[in-house]
């Protein structure tokens, strides 16, 4: 009975040992947010068909590798608390063979339907494509189209135009695989050789304080005109006052020359009303006379 026993028990063993053999040889699972595509380590093929999230029975000498389907952002940058802790920053030459170095962004996604045709081609899982495939494409084509740029211009506003070019070209060499840029650029600022970062900088201050002389010499012209303005102003006033004067002295002449026999006849007479002691006289000069005569 023992050995019946043992028997059996080295049979559920067996058993299911071969049951585990067989799950992890012809079963597969596929994480959620993930698409699979089947290798064969035998014969080197690849399966035309992903597959989707979830369990799948899969053939002897299959291995299954996984992309994800969700957009993915990675960067390179000079830093030690970014990306992989070491120095992943690029550089690339522009115009007169100067040499930059720059700090990468770039975020990407896999198109699932696409995911055995990107393993077919480079044989590598998604961070391995990452560090290696795209890393390479992204320096490849800084170098391409640097060349049409200056330090100066980069620095002024030119390495917005030259992200898009190298995000549009890595596209158009590897949407045919699956993999679509949705987002590359430059994080951090550029670091030039000190010398033409030293000689960009002076110009640039040169250029500033060039802005403020002029901008002080268009203040003091403003203040001069604003100065002979007023002056101006002023003179005008006073010439029209002296007109004025002038104009009512004409006028008061005028009115002299007009009524001014009149103002000495009603002024004598104001005179003799003034001198009269209120007694009429005793003898008259008879009529149509204003003279007045002592007759005392």
């Amino acid at each position: 009975m023992n050995g019946l026993r043992d028997i059996r028990f080295v049979g559920g063993v067996a058993i299911l040992i071969g049951m585990g053999f067989a799950l992890n040889t012809f079963v597969a699972s596929v994480a959620a947010n993930h698409v699979g595509v089947e290798f064969n380590r035998i014969d080197g093929k690849v399966e035309p068909t992903p597959l989707s999230s979830g369990w799948h029975i899969i053939g002897i000498g299959t291995s299954v590798v996984e992309f994800p389907t969700f957009t993915q952002t990675y960067t390179w940058t000079q830093s030690k608390t970014e990306g992989s802790g070491a120095d992943e920053s690029m550089n690339f030459q522009v115009a007169s063979g100067v040499v930059i170095n720059a700090d990468i962004s770039i975020s990407y996604s896999i198109d699932s339907s696409k995911a055995p045709v990107l393993y077919q081609k480079y044989k590598r899982g998604y961070e391995e494509i990452t560090s290696q495939i795209i890393r390479n494409a992204i320096r490849n084509a800084l170098n391409s189209y640097g060349t049409a740029y200056d330090a100066e211009g980069l620095l002024a506003g030119g390495k917005i135009r030259l992200a898009e070019q190298v995000r549009a070209k890595i596209n158009q060499e590897m949407n045919q695989y699956g993999i679509v840029v949705e987002q590359f650029g430059f994080v951090n600022e550029m670091r030039l050789p000190p010398n033409i970062q030293n000689a960009i900088n002076a110009k640039i201050q040169a250029t500033q304080e060039a802005l403020q002389s002029e901008a002080l010499l268009r203040k003091n012209q403003a203040d001069a005109a604003n100065a002979v303005a007023v002056a101006k102003g002023k003179a005008e006033a006073k010439i029209a006052e002296a007109e004025g004067d002038a104009k009512a002295l004409e006028v008061v002449g005028e009115a002299i020359k007009k009524y001014g026999a009149q103002a000495a006849q009603v002024k004598n007479q104001t005179l003799w009303i003034e001198k009269w002691d209120g007694k009429l006289p005793t003898t008259s000069l008879g009529a149509n006379t204003n003279a007045m005569v002592n007759v005392n």
